[in-house]
C-alpha cells in the first residue's frame, strides 16, 4: 500500500498576471537569515512593477527587515500554490503600512489535486460492525498515519478487521482553530504488517463510506488544511 502519495502535479512556471490572485489573499513571506516567517495580505500588483502587500504586525519574536532583504513568497491563486523569490523593495508607513516586493518574472506553481493524501499523526477510536467482529474487543485506540477525503491508513498493534469488514472511526480534528469530532464509517480494503521496533504494526487501508454531508465537508477542510501545512503555506502551530 502506498503510504504517501504527493498531492501536487509537476511544478510549472506561470506569471502573476496569468494567475490573477485575489486581493486580500494570504501571503507567507520567509527569510533564511535570520530565519523568520511573516503573514501578510496581498493588496495588489503591477505587471513588471512591484507586488504590494500589507506590512506584518510587529512581533517581539520576529526580527525587523530592511529594504533589500531577500524573501521567498507563497500564496494561493485559485487551485494553485505559488512560490517565488523576491526582495523587499520599499517599506512604506504612510498613509498605511505596506511593503513593496520585487515583481517576479515567473512563479513556481503546483496544482492541488482533488484526492490529496497527507501524512498525519492522529489518534482515533475504532469500533467494529457487530455483524463482522466480536464487539467485546472494541472500541480500541489506534493511529491514523495518513488520510485523504476517500480513506485513510489506520495503524494498530492488533488486527482490527479483515478485508471487506466494516469499521467506525472516530477522530477529533481541528479546522481553522475549531475542534470537530467526526464519525466515519469505513471498509477495510487492504492490510499490511510491518515492524516498529520490537512490536508488529498492522496497517489497515480503509475506504470511507456513507459519510454524512457535514462529516464530508469537515474532512475535506482538514485534509486541505494539512496539505497546506505540508507545503509550507500554513503554520503547523496555528493553522493560519
Amino acid at each position: 500500500m502506498t503510504r504517501f502519495q504527493t498531492a501536487l502535479d509537476t511544478p510549472l512556471r506561470k506569471t502573476l498576471a496569468e494567475l490573477r490572485p485575489q486581493v486580500g489573499e494570504r501571503v507567507r513571506l520567509e527569510t533564511r537569515s535570520p530565519r523568520a516567517r511573516y503573514a501578510v495580505q496581498l493588496i495588489g500588483f503591477r505587471d513588471g512593477g512591484s507586488v504590494l502587500v500589507s506590512a506584518p504586525r510587529a512581533s517581539g519574536g520576529v526580527p525587523p527587515l530592511n529594504e533589500g532583504a531577500p524573501l521567498t513568497a507563497r500564496l494561493m491563486a485559485g487551485n494553485w500554490i505559488c512560490t517565488f523569490d523576491t526582495r523587499l523593495l520599499k517599506i512604506q508607513s504612510q498613509p498605511y503600512p505596506v511593503w513593496h516586493l520585487e515583481y517576479p518574472a515567473a512563479l513556481d506553481v503546483q496544482r492541488v489535486r482533488h484526492h490529496t493524501r497527507v501524512p498525519v499523526n492522529l489518534r482515533v477510536s475504532v469500533d467494529c460492525d457487530e455483524h463482522s467482529t466480536p464487539a467485546a474487543a472494541f472500541p480500541v485506540t489506534a493511529l491514523c498515519s495518513d488520510i485523504h477525503v476517500s480513506g485513510a491508513c489506520i495503524e494498530s498493534s492488533r488486527l482490527l478487521g479483515r478485508v471487506d469488514d466494516k469499521l467506525y472511526i472516530t477522530a477529533r480534528v481541528s479546522v481553522s482553530g475549531i475542534d470537530h469530532v467526526i464519525l466515519a464509517p469505513a471498509i477495510v480494503r487492504n492490510l499490511y504488517e510491518s515492524e516498529a521496533g520490537s512490536f508488529p504494526v498492522i496497517s489497515h487501508g480503509v475506504e470511507f463510506v456513507d459519510l454524512e454531508e457535514d462529516t464530508r465537508l469537515i474532512l475535506a477542510g482538514f485534509v486541505y488544511q494539512q496539505h497546506l501545512i505540508e507545503t509550507g503555506y500554513l503554520s503547523a502551530s496555528t493553522g493560519v
